[in-house]
C-alpha cells in the first residue's frame, strides 16, 4: 500500500477519489502514448471538476502561478499545491503536490499532472483490476491536513474487516451508482461535514 492509510475514519477527515483504467497505468509507467512518437499527457484526469473545487481546495491549500497555454496565448493561472505524504522502506516521505484547473481543450477536467515522477504512485502498488474488481485512486487527507494517496479494488472495499464500515460505504455506494459503460467513478466524502459528491448520481 503506497500512504499506509488508517482504515478509520475518525482519523480520516475527507477522501477524494477516481477509477483508474489502464491508460492511467501507462501513465504511471511513462508509456501513456501507445506508439513510438513520443509524447502522451502524464497526467490523472479528474473529471466533474466543478463539483470537486471545493474539496481540491482544501487538499491543495496554497495557490501558485504558473505559465500554461490558454486559448492559444501564453497565461499566468492559479495552480493548486499541496503535499503528498507516503512510506517509503518504512520512513515518512513527502512531495509537493499540485492540481491543475481544466485546459481549453478538456474544460470539465482538473487534473494532477506528472504523476510517473511521483514514488506514491508506482504501478507496483497497484491491485489488479478485473471483472467486478475496480480499482480507486484514493487522496485520502488526514485530520492533521495531511494527504496520502493510496489504491484500493473493490474486493478490499467490499470485504469485512479491511476498512471502516463508515469509509467503504461511502466508496461502494459511488461504485454501484449507475453510469455510463466506459465513465470512471470520481467523487468525494467529507467527513467532517458529510458532504459528499458522486458522478454516478
Amino acid at each position: 500500500m503506497a500512504a499506509n492509510p488508517p482504515s478509520n475514519a475518525t482519523q480520516v477527515a475527507r477522501i477524494l477519489y477516481k477509477e483508474i483504467f489502464a491508460g492511467d497505468l501507462r501513465k504511471i509507467e511513462a508509456k501513456s502514448n501507445d506508439s513510438d512518437t513520443g509524447g502522451g499527457a502524464r497526467d490523472f484526469r479528474f473529471g466533474s471538476y466543478k463539483q470537486l473545487t471545493k474539496v481540491i481546495k482544501i487538499m491543495f491549500p496554497q495557490v501558485v502561478q504558473e505559465i500554461r497555454k490558454r486559448d492559444g496565448v501564453s497565461k499566468q493561472i492559479d495552480v493548486y499545491k499541496g503535499q503528498f505524504h507516503w512510506k517509503q522502506k518504512g520512513a515518512n516521505v513527502s512531495k509537493d503536490s499540485f492540481f491543475e484547473p481544466p485546459t481549453d481543450a478538456r474544460g470539465s477536467e482538473g487534473r494532477i499532472a506528472r504523476v510517473h515522477e511521483y514514488p506514491c504512485f508506482d504501478a507496483k502498488l497497484i491491485p489488479k483490476a478485473g471483472e467486478g474488481n475496480r480499482v480507486l485512486l484514493m487522496l485520502i487527507q488526514r485530520n492533521d491536513g495531511s494527504v496520502w494517496p493510496h489504491f484500493a479494488s473493490e474486493s478490499s472495499l467490499r470485504s469485512k474487516g479491511i476498512w471502516d464500515t463508515s469509509v467503504a460505504k461511502a466508496l461502494i455506494e459511488c461504485l454501484d451508482a449507475q453510469r455510463p459503460e466506459g465513465r470512471a467513478v470520481i467523487g468525494y466524502r467529507d467527513f467532517t461535514t458529510a458532504e459528499s459528491y458522486c458522478n454516478g448520481k
